[in-house]
């Protein structure tokens, strides 16, 4: 990367006219609108007669033109008259000259505005290789130069357009294209995955950035590890406002990295040269080596459908969400004071990706939401701070493992995780270990198969039959009786919703696995199952669960107490307010774990491992799946109640039935 010399003179910036815009169309238009009219003045700093080379590692060396020479002839023709015969070569060029080679590139800008940006970019290069040696001429070249870069930006050639811009730097030492040229090139940089780089150019170019391009540089640096920030603190001093930024944002990884002394000796330094907000404010929290609560306030940002098609959804999510900070604000006034910053993504869930750049402008620490698998990933993907965590209490996919982002529940995790759970409990506690297994068709009932398959046997026990039913059929006589003919001690029956068990358990007793004791899923715990579900076809099966929604004192239904009483209507067993209410404690505890409300401190307690306890379970974030881990309860059903397992029960239960003699039709003889 190339690094000018910083400039010890500061700069007053022109002020855009403009001031009917707001700041982002403000600032586009002083990036797109420079006067090409001023095209004989030099007020772009001198003109270097030959690029510089570079010994560096840092962006590719811009190709030479390979227009053809007729063409560029053509092109240039408008021009042609500058061009100094031999004899007259000491001649300086007339205003004709001048004149004629402003309107060319006048018509390559024409181009540009009117959206024609290859055109632009090729008319504006071929100029550029006709001036470029012609020291008379050198500003015109600029100035087409730069029309090159920023028709290549906007065509999306975003490589050749930062070749543009890096040759501008290479040719201008000072001025208000040097400016542009490193303002777009960082940016560039940034985008295209090297805001290292893009933060060395800022950093070697002070006072060349506005307040919404500070920005931008604060969401760079916070892409930085720890030891490319010791590098660009250690060569430049915190003077400038730029390598304040930077040195800030070492001393949160710092603290946030346990190194409190460290952290406390940058901050100071930062503070002695008198930094602006919000710079000062985080030094001075960092340095009084105490992280005082209440000194800086957490913002967490939620991303909801509030309005369109999923508003009702939105707002079940969202009551959830403020029903926890709520108690947390409660419980202990002492506590990091939060905010919720609420972003409505419409229903649309190509908006993600947007909105998390307005959090991430906005200051927040965390993110929750957004609810789809699509949207999650989209918003992961999005955040130029990958130390920013996101929390999604309803994607139901994870979409490849992202760094600090977790998905509450996804769906494959919790039925891997239970089906395991369950297999190396019955070698493990029962001591049994010949099983059968009755498999949904679906790919969810494949998972949990076949986790349930591969715990199994690990654990020492062997699968002697599988079967595979229609969850939509109304019988299941021929997988049940295929399963019931290899005799197994224990027989995993997930199922693809509760109605499924309300018609498969009467005839799992009906059809001969009336001998084997039956172990299943969440699907068999639900309060319209428990209800229904006659005491001969529910009695001594096993299940796995993570909310307790029919027992007295659960967390669950300490939370439909709350919820209601806050909001004074019926939860009807909806989970929806309890996810996001669990997504919110999770992000809470790594606030409180963290003990600052700095997005990598949160990062750093999630991924480090804490468990809180949840209304929809003990949560554990893994970080290498991008996934939350419940810990699941093992209960058995009696009489309509969850009960915990009496491993004597199960076994003399089991041998009973086995020591009852068989209609000949397969069925107990009750």
């Amino acid at each position: 990367m190339r690094r000018k010399a910083p400039r010890t003179r500061s700069r007053k910036r022109t002020t855009d006219p403009r001031g009917d815009l707001d700041p982002r169309s403000r600032r586009r238009a002083r990036l797109l609108g420079r006067d090409l009219s001023r095209a004989g003045s030099t007020n772009e700093g001198p003109v270097v007669s030959q690029p510089r080379a570079s010994t560096t590692p840092g962006p590719r060396p811009r190709r030479e033109s390979r227009i053809p020479a007729l063409a560029l002839c053509l092109l240039a023709g408008a021009c042609a008259t500058t061009r100094r015969a031999p004899e007259t070569a000491d001649r300086p060029p007339s205003r004709d000259d001048v004149d004629a080679a402003v309107a060319a590139l006048q018509a390559a800008e024409a181009e540009y505005d009117a959206g024609r940006y290859e055109t632009a970019a090729f008319r504006a290069d071929s100029l550029f290789e006709a001036w470029r040696r012609e020291p008379s001429l050198g500003t015109l070249a600029n100035r087409a130069l730069m029309l090159v870069g920023r028709a290549r930006e906007d065509a999306g050639l975003v490589g050749q357009a930062g070749d543009a811009f890096d040759q501008i730097l290479d040719r201008v030492a000072e001025g208000p294209l040097h400016d542009e040229a490193t303002e777009r090139y960082a940016s560039i940089l940034a985008r295209t995955g090297r805001s290292g780089e893009a933060v060395d150019l800022v950093l070697a170019n002070p006072g060349v950035l506005d307040s919404e391009g500070l920005e931008d540089l604060r969401q760079w640096v916070a892409a930085l590890s720890v030891s490319q920030l010791r590098s660009a603190a250690e060569r430049y001093e915190p003077g400038s406002v730029e390598a304040q930024i930077v040195h800030v944002q070492l001393a949160q990884l710092l603290a946030a990295g346990g190194e409190a002394a460290a952290a406390r000796r940058v901050a100071a330094r930062v503070l002695e040269e008198g930094p602006a907000e919000p710079e000062r404010s985080t030094a001075e929290l960092l340095a009084s080596g105490e992280a005082e609560r209440g000194a800086m306030t957490a913002r967490i940002g939620a991303i909801l459908p509030l309005s369109g098609e999923l508003a009702g959804i939105g707002q079940l999510l969202r009551e959830g969400l403020e029903l926890e900070l709520d108690a947390y604000r409660s419980e202990r006034p002492d506590r990091i004071p939060v905010e919720l910053l609420l972003k409505d993504d419409g229903s649309d869930p190509e908006r993600a990706a947007a909105l998390v750049e307005e959090l991430e402008r906005e200051g927040a620490v965390a993110i929750i939401g957004p609810l789809r698998s699509e949207s999650f990933a989209a918003a992961a993907r999005a955040r130029t701070n990958r130390r920013l965590p996101i929390v999604s209490p309803t994607a139901t996919e994870v979409l490849g493992t992202m760094e600090h982002a977790y998905s509450l529940y996804d769906l494959g995790r919790r039925e891997r995780d239970m089906a395991h759970d369950l297999a190396v409990w019955a070698v493990s506690e029962l001591g049994l270990r010949r099983a059968g297994i009755l498999i949904p068709m679906g790919a969810g009932g494949g998972r949990a198969a076949e986790a349930f398959r591969s715990a199994y046997e690990e654990a020492g026990g062997t699968i002697v039959a599988s079967a595979r039913y229609d969850p939509d059929s109304t019988t299941f006589q021929q997988p049940i009786t295929t399963v019931a003919a290899a005799n197994p001690d224990v027989v995993f029956a997930p199922v693809d919703a509760p109605q499924t068990v309300l018609t498969l358990a009467p005839q799992l007793v009906y059809y001969g696995l009336d001998r084997s004791i039956v172990m299943g899923g969440e699907g068999w715990t639900d309060p319209t199952v428990l209800r229904r579900l006659e005491p001969f076809a529910a009695n001594h099966r096993v299940v796995g669960l993570w909310v307790d929604r029919v027992s007295a004192a659960t967390p669950w239904q300490t939370f439909v107490t709350e919820y209601e009483r806050k909001y004074r209507k019926s939860l009807r067993n909806n989970m929806l307010p309890a996810l996001s209410h669990d997504a919110m404690k999770l992000v809470l505890a790594a606030l409180d774990a963290a003990g600052l409300p700095i997005p990598a401190a949160l990062a750093a307690a999630l991924e480090r491992g804490i468990q809180v306890e949840g209304v929809t379970g003990v949560l554990e974030p893994d970080p290498g799946t991008s996934t939350v881990r419940r810990t699941t309860s093992i209960r058995m059903l009696i009489d309509g109640a969850l009960e915990r397992p009496d491993r004597s029960e199960l076994l003399n239960w089991l041998a009973e039935q086995r020591a009852r003699p068989r209609d000949p039709d397969g069925g107990d003889r009750r």
